[in-house]
């Protein structure tokens, strides 16, 4: 039996979701201030139950944590959780760049030089959610081009994390023009298809970041 699926409107707990989740990678939302779900409800103007499933889903994905009899806050990473979230970035990243040099004749690397030249008008703009939309399009855009369904969304899940790890590494002096540097060494290699350089600077452009994001947390 052949039958034409049916359109489900979204879910307002689902809309609720996507507006708090772009307001933290927007940095809107700071880990400074306790937010409460009536209060949340109240601005949006609707009933807390959407409020506390959307709140309930960003917990779960780690974006949010909640505080007993006070609210929820932007979370926060513990040295420990930098150093774990950025092994698995390693892992998921380097084979990605390893599977498009060993398994491409000539990898499209448009998209990935169009997020680099984002970022650089982004850095010459001083505009720094500009530039971490362009981070996050060059990283995600290679696991795209792996063609690997399950590694996509694996990568989609943790950007979100890196993303508000990423802005913070953004305080360091001179982070930004370096991560444009980093990332044209490994388009290069991409494009030259040389898995050992390729990887190479992969691993090092993360070990940067990961770096420079452990420097934040110590010195705030």
């Amino acid at each position: 039996m052949a039958l034409d699926k049916i359109d489900k409107p979204e879910s307002l707990a689902k809309k609720v979701q996507k507006a708090l989740r772009q307001s933290i990678l927007n940095n809107e939302l700071t880990p400074n201030e306790i937010y409460n779900e009536k209060r949340i409800a109240q601005d949006l103007g609707i009933s807390r139950t959407p409020v506390r499933e959307a709140l309930l889903e960003l917990s779960a994905k780690r974006l949010v944590k909640f505080l007993p009899q006070k609210g929820v806050i932007v979370n926060t990473f513990s040295l420990k959780d930098i150093d774990d979230a950025f092994e698995i970035r390693m892992a998921l990243e380097g084979f990605s760049v390893q599977k498009i040099c060993q398994g491409m004749d000539s990898p499209d690397i448009r998209d990935l030089e169009k997020a680099l030249s984002d970022q650089k008008k982004a850095l010459d703009a001083g505009d720094e959610a500009g530039f971490m939309k362009g981070d996050r399009h060059f990283h995600v855009g290679f696991t795209r081009l792996t063609q690997n369904d399950y590694l996509i969304d694996m990568m989609e899940d943790i950007r979100d994390i890196m993303h508000l790890m990423g802005f913070k590494a953004l305080g360091v002096q001179g982070r930004m023009q370096l991560v444009i540097l980093e990332h044209r060494k490994i388009l290069d290699a991409v494009q030259r298809k040389n898995v050992l350089e390729a990887t190479k600077a992969m691993t090092q452009h993360l070990e940067n970041s990961r770096d420079a994001v452990k420097q934040f947390h110590r010195e705030f």
